[in-house]
C-alpha cells in the first residue's frame, strides 16, 4: 500500500468517525430546538442546524475526496526528502492529527457563535456574561491555534521527534 492510499484510508475512516458522531449528535439538536421552541419566544431553526449541517459538510467532503485532501497533505518536497517510511507516517500523522483539531476547533466556533445568536435573539437583549463559557472560548482559540502549529510546522516536529527518539 503506497503512502497516499494510507492517507486516503486515514481520511475516510475519519470522515466517517466524524458521520457516526454526526448522527448521534441528532437527538440533541432536536431536544435543543424543542425546548427552545417551547419557551416564551421562538428562534430560527438555522441557529440549531446550522452546525449539524456544517459537520455534514466536512464528512461529505472527508469521504469524497480524500485523495484531494491526501496530495494537499502530502507533498513531493516531503517525500524526497524522507528516507524512512516510518518518519514520512509520522509527518502524515501529525497533519491529520493537525487537521481533525482544526475540524473540531472551527465546529466549535460555529456551536458558540449559534448559542450566541440564539440566546441574543430568544432574551432580545444583551447576553449576559453568566450565558457564554468564556473558558470553553479560550480553550477552543488555544485549540485553533494548537491546529494551525501542528499543520504548518509538522515537518520540524517530525524531525524533532526523530532526533531525540535516537
Amino acid at each position: 500500500m503506497k503512502t497516499i492510499d494510507l492517507t486516503a484510508l486515514a481520511i475516510k475512516i475519519s470522515g466517517i468517525f466524524l458521520f457516526v458522531l454526526a448522527i448521534s449528535m441528532i437527538p440533541d439538536y432536536v431536544s435543543t430546538y424543542v425546548s427552545i421552541e417551547k419557551g416564551a419566544r421562538s428562534v430560527n431553526v438555522l441557529y440549531v442546524i446550522a452546525p449539524f449541517f456544517i459537520v455534514a459538510i466536512a464528512c461529505t467532503m472527508l469521504l469524497l475526496f480524500p485523495y484531494k485532501i491526501s496530495n494537499k497533505l502530502i507533498v513531493a518536497a516531503d517525500l524526497s526528502e524522507r528516507n524512512h517510511s516510518t518518519s514520512l507516517y509520522q509527518l502524515i500523522a501529525i497533519r491529520l492529527l493537525g487537521v481533525l483539531l482544526l475540524f473540531w476547533s472551527v465546529s466549535d466556533m460555529v456551536f458558540t457563535l449559534g448559542t450566541y445568536l440564539m440566546l441574543r435573539d430568544v432574551t432580545e437583549t444583551a447576553v449576559p456574561i453568566s450565558a457564554l463559557n468564556y473558558p470553553y472560548l479560550v480553550a477552543t482559540g488555544v485549540e485553533l491555534v494548537f491546529a494551525i502549529v501542528l499543520i504548518r510546522n509538522s515537518n520540524r516536529i517530525s524531525t524533532y521527534l526523530d532526533e531525540i527518539s535516537k
